[in-house]
């Protein structure tokens, strides 16, 4: 590739003068024509033929001649202008050779015309200006085949002439290697570093393998550079070389382009101006959420206070219910015996209709739970037999599970729009690749500090002390190992041995089966005899001798890696023993910004492996083969290097790992829940009654009926063939457990509360328990079921298949507690009415008197709740609870959206050292891919224009707005530009050389079918176009020759090792009989992104851009040039392989809003319905689980939990959690009926604080606790934390928030049930008053009698006396 630039410099040959013989005055030469070959410095005559010192004065030529014409030709800017004679010191040969060599040269830089156009102007300056003598001196001549030839030469060049031929040029792009092309021929050097002497200095040196002599620039003025002692004027008589030279951004002919900006920066339009993608909203200085939500606060502090102010002074602190009560005549002439405890409140009439309903749907609910509850109560094992055979038909299914444990099929929805781009990505180009790397670092007793190094060129460089011989030579003997380590892998029982040659991505196959690793060995094609050559290099101007080694091959390679040959004496090979480039940033790493890649601390080692079809048998080579990488360096140790290592099966293995690891967690946290549950349920008022009250084999009962909820649930899934996952295994029984739990003590602690009536036996009694407790179970049960089951509407298939088991398991649960639990409940009851002992029922205690009143309902009813009723308390708990939401609702404003790699693993994961390596040390992120889908015309050249990004290509192309993105990398998230197949092709296509010789685009003479690579000097090969100019079938019929040639000496720019996998052609697309490019990529470079935030950042950025491009691309169709195939099926699309992952938090927020949206919705429905059509309390009851939520949010992100799936899934489960803290106090307080709203909490406390204090919370937590000694991060920060704030939360809503709220703002009385209640008191007194008349009436009957028996006793006595008397 370098005999490009530096054969030009082939000049003519004189006979030997001294200096005092040589004349400087203008118009003449110092040298002409060719004086034969210097065999010592070019045995094989590849360089040229050294020139001829010729001091006469300069020819005039001939227009008419063909010398003149063949200079007209080559050197248009030698021409005299105005008819003016034309002298040139150059005869035709020469012309000749500066024209082949010019011709090649464009092949480094001819993306940019006036590059190209000022390196011909430099050229013709010094091979055939008619002054030649006035800037240049011979100071050596050499021997030569023929005779003797000018060897060593001084050039004297304005420092502004060499400025502007140097500054043309210096940001021209190598498509290949996506940096830039000077790095090729500045000795190595690239940025600020290739200084306008520096790139002189390699064009006039021998050791760059292509020019014959060596040449002296002397820039006049300049003092750069290692010739700083050289004069800065000429010798006397002189002067320096100052020719014009075009700037990049003019075009240096009519015909002709500017340089585009992708080359030079002064080409670029003016930037547009980029608003910040997230505008934070702000009044003034502060932030405009927390100002309203103050506001808000504040006023709601005012408004209410002057409420309680208002109601004091006016009401006189009474809150009372408008009610209308009429007096019933007949009700005045009753004499209550009890009016107290109706409140005085005299008989409703006036019932509104909703009220009637309710009733009437409450009462039937209770209806059919009561009579459920008797049949349930007489059958028991019935029921419990048939149930337990259900379960154990369900549970079978069981084994026919499909676990998800691919973490996209978890993350990511199929249709969604990443996992489409991913689907056609992989179908046009193939899997993307699978990577395992090593990040290697000294460790620190070895770091020693910089070692300077002296380069042939005379820099002084400084050196990291890993990459000294014995360091890369260990990192070489590593690579080896893994390299060519066996493998065992089964195939249909068959064990087969395997390497990684069997699965590495091999780019050139099959004329080179290498496989691809990125390591700084490869610069040597890890091979150790390469690192060790070296060579001697003498200065010719300074004769100096240096002592050329590795490092400066090293130098060369990490700016040029595309290089077949560097121009150090070494001229060793900088590609990889696979045939491709090594880019550095992907080779080493940590050398700070500024710093060349000589600095760099640390190396990486990455091996590509390809990815298989599942059924491939190869696919189980690799994970054989990943396996055995992660054994072998879990127990590599080194002397010398710290590494971190991470393979693609990593992030899944180690989560597995922790699963496993976590499982003893689990099983200890279900124990304690467990064991609580079995406790907790029993009574224990007494000592003496322990054995008897005890509840062990029920609570063991409960726990069995909620875990076979879960199973029967999985198994369900398993017989319909419905995947689930880890996450469903793991999270849905804690849910049922605290949902299921909760019911359980309900119904047992209703049950232990009541007394049976005289009229009732055991069967009767538990039948009105499940009445009066049924309703409020179903309204829980079925709240949660209907808010999971509309869950399951998110597109992600981790929430959806949570949701969808949640939902079925807590139907399941719902119906085994109505069913089973409700039988062995019943069969409890036997045994304690019996006086037999918990779980040995054969013993039989005597009889005794049992409290029926546990100390925790005491607590509640004596205690807590009359205290939670103090006008203090309630306002204080008020203001802070609304606060506490308020503040909560700021800190939602600045969650966190994603989920960073590093919590998917366990604390003591060498993927974390991975991690943090990765930050430390890699200088890029991941390749990009901008993916053109749909039939482009890449072969019309006005449509290519759109595509390309070299001279005369459109501004807005689709590699300009890539470039303009790499050069403001902190906005658009792109590194690097991009690697441009087209334009690499229209540079390969050409005829190159005289008579096409040197074309890198060739076929077979005789065979026109058949491609003639470059490396093939056997055959008769001829060009595949004789001029520039191509024609579409042109372009698409040597495009497949393109992608399958090797780069190499003769023609880098082959695009089998870059592109070979980037073009995806169609033949005879849509039946028009012509082939398309229906597909193809252009690779750049990512920012690193470690955390979330920056990859989701890199996605929407590179989304931007894509569209960006694509609405370019579409709008110049329209503009009437015929460049899609199909405008609706077109686009470009950014590709990224972690895309998949991230895709989720573009919408998460969304998402999430609309998840518990919809789950709030049968929230307030049922409990609307079954709290009997009561607006106020299915109002109550959301906006209470609302505040639970949005609490649970923000002070979750202040304890570091991010949005994500995971966090949305608790967040749902929050909604089920809250339900049941909520609903059960809400429907309590609804159904009491007294005037005083603080006596009807009491009341509701009294029965429903100690259910859900003990059956929700209590149940909880034990088991919440034990999780925070899981390995696994995520369990730690997702469901210890997460559970644990929703636990408290929820409890304190539940319990004291929501009773000071509806002590407050609560539903009135409901009429319907104040009226039975007021009925039902006055048939009982009408009772009592009938039966005291009667007796009454008995009792003055009885006087009477008496009365008449004292008359006629007292009549006889008369008439005895007035017999006596008589």
């Amino acid at each position: 590739m370098f005999r490009l630039l530096s054969g030009i410099l082939i000049l003519l040959y004189g006979t030997s003068v001294t200096a005092t013989e040589v004349s400087h005055e203008p118009g003449r030469c110092m040298l002409y024509a060719n004086c034969g070959f210097y065999e010592e410095n070019d045995p094989n005559h590849s360089k040229g033929e050294l020139p001829c010192l010729d001091n006469r004065e300069a020819v005039v030529l001939d227009k008419t001649s063909a010398h003149y014409k063949s200079l007209e030709k080559t050197c248009p800017n030698l021409i005299k202008p105005d008819g003016e004679p034309t002298a040139i010191c150059c005869d035709p040969q020469q012309l000749n050779t500066l024209e082949r060599q010019l011709t090649a040269s464009v092949l480094v830089f001819n993306r940019c015309p006036s590059c190209v156009e000022n390196f011909r102007g430099l050229y013709c300056q010094i091979t055939c200006s008619p002054n030649q003598a006035t800037f240049m001196n011979v100071t050596e001549i050499r021997n030569t085949t023929e005779t003797e030839g000018a060897f060593t030469e001084s050039i004297y060049i304005s420092e502004a002439y060499a400025t502007n031929v140097h500054t043309s040029c210096k940001d021209v792009i190598f498509p290949q290697t996506n940096g830039k092309a000077m790095a090729l021929v500045c000795n190595g050097f690239s940025g600020d570093d290739c200084t306008p002497q520096r790139f002189l200095d390699y064009l006039g040196s021998t050791n760059n393998g292509i020019a014959p002599l060596n040449m002296d620039f002397q820039q006049i003025g300049n003092d750069t550079g290692p010739n700083s002692d050289a004069i800065q004027s000429p010798p006397e008589g002189m002067a320096p070389l100052d020719a014009f030279a075009y700037k990049c951004q003019d075009a240096p002919s009519p015909t002709e382009f500017a340089c585009s900006c992708t080359d030079c920066e002064a080409s670029c339009p003016a930037p547009p101006i980029l608003q910040p993608d997230h505008v934070p909203f702000m009044i003034g200085t502060a932030d405009g959420v927390a100002v309203i939500v103050l506001i808000i606060f504040l006023a709601f502090v005012v408004l209410f206070t002057a409420y309680l102010v208002f109601d004091f002074m006016f009401k006189n602190g009474n809150v009372k219910q408008k009610i209308d009560y009429m007096v019933a005549e007949a009700e005045s002439k009753i004499p209550y015996t009890k009016a107290e405890d109706n409140g005085g409140r005299t008989l409703v009439t006036k019932i509104p209709f909703f009220q009637k309903v309710g009733k009437s749907t409450q009462d039937f609910i209770s209806s059919v739970f009561r009579r459920w509850g008797s049949f349930v109560a007489r059958n028991p094992m019935v029921v419990l037999i048939s149930t337990i055979l259900v379960c154990v038909a369900l549970c079978v299914g069981v084994k026919f599970v499909i676990l998800t444990t691919d973490p996209i099929e978890l993350w990511s929805s199929a249709g969604s729009r990443v996992r489409q781009e991913k689907d056609y990505y992989d179908d046009k180009f193939g899997a993307f690749y699978r990577t395992e790397m090593i990040i290697m670092k000294l460790k620190p007793q070895y770091v020693t500090g910089f070692s300077e190094y002296t380069s042939f060129t005379g820099v002084k460089y400084n050196f990291s002390n890993i990459l000294e011989t014995k360091y890369i030579l260990e990192m070489l003997a590593l690579q080896n190992e893994l390299r060519y380590m066996d493998v065992s892998y089964e195939v249909d029982g068959e064990v087969n041995i395997g390497t990684l040659n069997d699965i590495c991505f091999i780019p050139l196959s099959p004329d080179n089966n290498n496989c691809t690793i990125t390591s700084v060995m490869n610069y040597w094609q890890n091979d150790p005899n390469e690192i060790f050559k070296t060579a001697n290099y003498t200065d010719k101007i300074s004769e100096e001798t240096y002592v050329v080694d590795y490092r400066d091959h090293f130098l060369y390679c990490v700016q040029a890696p595309a290089t077949v040959q560097d121009t150090t004496p070494l001229q060793q090979n900088c590609m990889g023993d696979f045939g491709g480039p090594v880019f550095p940033y992907l080779a080493l790493g940590g050398q700070g910004e500024g710093n060349g890649y000589n600095e760099a601390p640390s190396s990486i080692l990455t091996f590509v492996v390809s990815n298989f079809d599942k059924e491939d048998n190869r696919t189980k080579l690799v994970t054989a083969w990943e396996k055995q990488f992660l054994r072998f360096m879990n127990n590599y140790t080194s002397e010398y290097f710290d590494f971190a290592y991470f393979s693609e099966r990593s992030p899944e293995d180690e989560l597995e790992r922790s699963s496993q690891t976590d499982v003893v967690v689990f099983a200890v946290s279900y124990l304690v829940i467990f064991a609580y549950i079995a406790i907790a349920l029993g009574t224990y008022t007494s000592l003496k009654r322990i054995p008897v009250d005890s509840k062990i084999s029920l609570g063991v009962s409960g726990i069995l009926v909620i875990l076979a909820s879960v199973f029967t649930s999985i198994g369900l899934f398993g017989y319909i063939g419905y995947a689930t996952s880890l996450i469903v295994i793991e999270v849905v029984p804690f849910l049922v457990l605290a949902i299921g739990a909760d019911n359980i003590f309900i119904l047992t602690l209703e049950y232990q509360r009541d007394e049976r009536k005289p009229d009732e036996d055991l069967a009767d009694q538990i039948g009105r328990v499940m009445g009066e407790v049924g309703p409020s179970m179903l309204l829980c049960s079925l709240t949660e079921c209907v808010a999971f089951f509309l869950g399951a509407l998110t597109d992600m298939p981790a929430v959806e298949q949570f949701a969808l088991a949640a939902a079925v398991a807590i139907a399941f649960d719902f119906l085994l507690q109505i069913t089973a639990f409700l039988a062995v409940l019943s069969l409890d009851a036997r045994r304690t009415r019996g006086n037999r002992v918990d779980v040995c029922c054969c013993i039989k205690m005597e009889p005794a008197e049992p409290n029926t009143k546990t100390y925790l309902e005491t607590f509640f009813h004596k205690y807590y709740a009359p205290v939670l009723m103090n006008d203090l308390v309630r306002y204080v708990v008020m203001i802070g609870f609304v606060g506490l939401s308020c503040w909560c609702t700021i800190l939602c404003t600045r969650i966190t959206v994603g989920l960073d790699q590093d919590l998917s693993v366990p604390k003591d994961s060498y993927v974390l050292k991975y991690f943090d390596y990765m930050e430390k040390y890699l200088d890029v992120g991941v390749p990009v891919y901008f993916v053109t889908k749909g039939g482009y015309n890449f072969a019309d050249k006005n449509a290519s224009s759109l595509i390309c990004g070299s001279a005369g290509c459109d501004t807005y192309s689709l590699t300009q707005q890539i470039s303009y993105a790499s050069q403001n990398a902190s906005y658009w998230r792109i590194e690097t530009p991009a690697a441009s197949w087209y334009d690499d092709y229209v540079d390969w296509l050409p005829p190159q050389g005289l008579g096409g010789r040197k074309s890198c685009c060739r076929y077979e003479t005789f065979h026109r079918n058949e491609f003639c690579p470059a490396t093939d000097t056997v055959s008769k090969c001829s060009p595949c176009l004789t001029t520039e100019d191509y024609t579409p079938n042109d372009f698409m019929q040597y495009l497949p020759w393109f992608l399958i040639d090797n780069p190499g000496v003769e023609c880098n720019k082959g695009g089998h090792s870059a592109y070979g996998n980037a073009v995806n052609i169609v033949n005879n697309y849509t039946g028009s009989g012509t082939d398309v490019v229906d597909a193809s990529y252009f690779m750049a470079f990512h920012s690193v992104c470690i955390k979330s935030v920056d990859c989701t950042e890199n996605l929407i950025k590179a989304r931007k851009l894509a569209d960006n491009i694509t609405k370019t691309l579409k709008a110049a169709n329209k503009n009437g040039n015929n460049i899609l195939e199909n405008e609706e099926d077109f686009e470009v699309f950014p590709y990224c392989l972690y895309y998949v992952y991230y895709e989720q938090y573009l919408t998460a927020v969304e998402d999430t809003l609309f998840q518990l949206g919809i789950c709030l919705i049968p929230t307030f429905a049922f409990s609307f319905i079954l709290l009997g059509f009561d607006f106020y309390s299915g109002i109550i009851t959301v906006l209470t689980i609302v505040m639970i939520v949005v609490d649970t949010a923000g002070l979750c992100s202040l304890w570091g939990v991010d949005m994500n799936a995971v966090s949305l899934i608790n967040l749902v489960a929050a909604i089920g959690l809250s339900v049941e803290f909520i609903s059960h106090v809400v429907r309590t307080f609804s159904l009491k009926t007294h005037i005083s709203k603080k006596k009807r909490v009491i009341e509701s406390m009294a029965t429903m604080g100690p259910a859900v204090f003990a059956g929700v919370a209590l149940t909880n937590l034990p088991g919440i606790i034990v999780l925070n000694w899981a390995t696994a991060q995520l369990i730690q920060i997702f469901f210890f934390r997460m559970c644990l704030v929703i636990t408290l939360l929820g409890t304190a809503h539940g319990l004291i928030f929501l009773p000071v709220f509806l002590s407050y703002f609560g539903p009135p009385v409901n009429k319907a049930i104040l009226y039975e209640e007021q009925s039902e008191l006055r048939n009982a007194t009408q009772n009592v008053y009938m039966n005291a008349n009667k007796a009454d009436q008995e009792k003055q009957s009885d006087k009477t009698t008496k009365n008449v028996h004292m008359n006629v006793k007292k009549a006889d006595q008369e008439k005895q006396c007035d017999y006596t008397e008589f």
